[in-house]
């Protein structure tokens, strides 16, 4: 174990720093009468029990989770611990421990500084990032219209870092750490940079001395750079370094696209490249950083934002000077500068300085609607922002009646409002938005694309099923990097489309006039499954073998499905109470898996099938239907097992 001493006269504390050392804290909380433990519901499940069973006390030991993420840092997250601490009679000789990483570093220190005008509290950051920085120094906040805007100076009585708690984050979470490191290292010490630099495949490894180095370099330099300096009067300034920028990202973004490190690496890059078109930072400093980015496999793209809505966060940081911003450059590595910059200047080098634009694209169906924004590079996705899906039936009875419901068009006119809002948060002005069969089929498309121009100002494309399928195999393709031949299937609500070839060629594609909502109003508009079952699979082969289909080797390509009878089939499988990418995208799911679906959602009546954990309930009316037609192709293409992709239409209008 290493101990280090941050020196600020009575202020003075020790971090210590090693494994399996959660014990040592036994040392330092003797004297408290009551304990509150403050926790979040991701690091709550996997160390609080490993935790308490290390104190020594256990009479008067309290612990309070939060939600887990940089939006639950603010006054009303605060205020519940505050009514629980005075409901349990905590006093100014009780202490606060923080179980967690930054954001629960960062609130669970303000609690401290603020219940009865400042109590003691320990940190044992559980992240990376937040054991070589939140941990440490004092610095105690929430968010409020801006990042860290509420808080106050509060030094710790003891920083715990036991780096064995670093074996469950994820990789991004570990680069997010990397990320105030490279900081770190950057502006203190050019060796350490170097060091970090040479040593980047141990660190891609994660290999456990290296860390070691890493963390007890970066703590140290903390410390002394506190002990300097403990209210940033001076060089603790230099710890803002990409910072600033940072900070915009991670509100513009409503902190749920970049962790706050990956948002600092941006920031880094940001003020490089600037500083060098200011005459400030050298070429190399620019050019070695982006270097190490890459070898740490850190995306380092700037993303650019409308200027004024950019700069408006960007001047309530507190650092700034009326019509000046205050930024930290790095002209060499090792050595710091600070610079006031006017606005104006910063407007007229804006454009040069970024690298990612952002497009927001709407997918209109014929059972749902989607939102997708993301940033774009160079025609590749850079950065996906968020994805959304409302059912809103669009297509309903269109089969039968020819035309769209008026309460149909109002339902899905509701959705683009909502969708065209958040567009406009963001400030973009790239969009495009799709429709496709139920509003190519219907007699009175022009009234609704009319009605939404009128209403929301958005222009509706109205594609063709080529073009349908076009997108969403090119889609696939975005994040393909073989050769390999598939076979993509598109199941829609009023049509699915068949794409075979490779990056290459396309050598069939088709839409095909049935989907899960023609289907069910077709075969099983009174849930009669059973028996009608068999005239549906009939009615889709005779459609199957009208084409060239039937003049294909299947036994060359892969099987790929996209879209959200797919993609329900494993959060049903999975249970899963939120829809989760990781869990969902490139998921093989077997013959075996889609029958026990299929059993499970034909034993249930619609209303017992909006409760199955994993399907939403708008989807319960059609899930069967689309299940079904997922059972006949595969049966049709001779396969065993299909590869999900969450990428489809959208990813391939997004970079068309």
């Amino acid at each position: 174990m290493e101990k280090l001493r941050v020196d600020l006269k009575e202020k003075s504390y020790d971090i210590l720093i090693g494994e399996n050392i959660f014990n040592e804290i036994n040392n330092y909380i003797k004297d408290y009468k009551k304990i509150l433990i403050i926790t979040n519901t991701t690091v709550g499940p996997l160390y609080l029990e490993k935790f308490l069973n290390s104190l020594n006390k256990k009479d008067n030991v309290f612990t309070f989770t939060i939600e887990d993420g940089e939006e639950y840092k603010k006054l009303d997250t605060v205020l519940p611990i505050y009514d629980f601490m005075l409901e349990n009679n905590f006093n100014r000789k009780s202490l606060i421990i923080s179980l967690g990483g930054g954001v629960v570093c960062d609130l669970s220190g303000y609690v401290a500084a603020t219940f009865m005008r400042g109590i003691d509290f320990i940190q044992v950051p559980t992240t990376l990032l937040s054991q070589v920085d939140a941990s440490i120094g004092g610095k105690v906040a929430i968010n409020y219209k801006a990042k860290n805007i509420i808080g106050s100076f509060h030094q710790p009585k003891l920083v715990l870092v036991d780096i064995n708690v670093l074996k469950t984050l994820e990789s991004r979470e570990i680069k997010s750490g990397l990320g105030e490191i490279v900081k770190m290292a950057a502006t203190f010490n050019k060796d350490f940079y170097n060091f970090i630099f040479e040593n980047h495949e141990k660190i891609n490894n994660f290999d456990k001395e290296i860390f070691i180095k890493m963390i007890l370099h970066s703590c140290q330099t903390k410390a002394n750079v506190v002990s300097q300096d403990e209210k940033e009067n001076g060089i603790r300034a230099a710890l803002n370094y990409g910072h600033s920028y940072g900070h915009v990202i991670e509100k513009i973004t409503d902190y749920k696209v970049y962790t706050h490190g990956e948002a600092v690496i941006l920031g880094m890059n940001f003020v490089n490249k600037l500083g060098y078109e200011l005459g400030i930072v050298e070429k190399e400093v620019v050019d070695k950083q982006i270097e190490l980015f890459k070898k740490l496999k850190m995306s380092y793209l700037i993303p650019k934002y409308d200027f004024e809505k950019m700069i408006n966060i960007f001047k309530k940081d507190k650092k700034n000077n009326s019509d000046k911003l205050r930024l930290v450059m790095c002209p060499k590595l090792g050595e710091v500068k600070f610079i006031d910059l006017e606005i104006e200047k910063l407007k007229e080098l804006y454009d040069k300085i970024t690298d990612t634009k952002l497009r927001a694209i709407i997918d209109i169906g014929t059972n749902s609607v989607r939102l997708f924004i993301a940033e774009l590079y160079n025609g590749y996705i850079n950065k996906k922002y968020l994805k959304l899906m409302e059912i809103t039936r669009l297509g309903e009875d269109v089969d039968k009646n020819g035309f769209l419901k008026d309460e149909a068009i109002e339902r899905t006119v509701n959705v683009l409002k909502n969708y065209k809002n958040i567009i406009d948060n963001y400030k973009i002005t790239d969009i495009k938005v799709c429709a496709t069969s139920a509003t190519r089929d219907s007699s009175n498309k022009d009234i609704f694309i009319n009605k939404v121009k009128k209403e929301t100002d958005l222009n509706i494309e109205c594609i063709s099923g080529e073009q349908e399928g076009t997108y969403c195999f090119n889609g696939i393709l975005s994040e393909i990097d073989n050769n390999k031949k598939f076979i993509a299937i598109d199941i829609g609500g009023g049509s699915t489309e068949i794409i075979i070839g490779n990056k290459e060629n396309i050598e069939f594609i088709k839409s095909f006039n049935f989907g899960s909502v023609r289907l069910k109003e077709k075969f099983f508009k009174n849930e009669n499954y059973k028996e009608n079952i068999a005239k549906m699979e009939k009615f889709v082969y005779n459609m199957l073998n009208e084409t060239e289909l039937k003049h294909i080797n299947f036994d060359e390509y892969e099987l790929i499905g996209v879209a959200g009878t797919v993609t329900t089939q494993v959060s049903v499988l999975k249970r899963l109470k939120e829809y989760d990418t990781n869990e969902i995208h490139n998921y093989l799911l077997t013959i075996d898996e889609i029958e026990k679906n299929l059993n499970l959602f034909m034993s249930k009546s619609i209303d017992e099938r909006k409760e199955i954990i994993g399907l939403h309930p708008k989807r319960a009316e059609v899930i069967v239907s689309g299940t079904l037609i997922l059972k006949i192709l595969l049966k049709y293409f001779n396969k065993r097992v299909i590869l999900v992709s969450e990428n489809d239409i959208l990813e391939g209008i997004m970079i068309s």
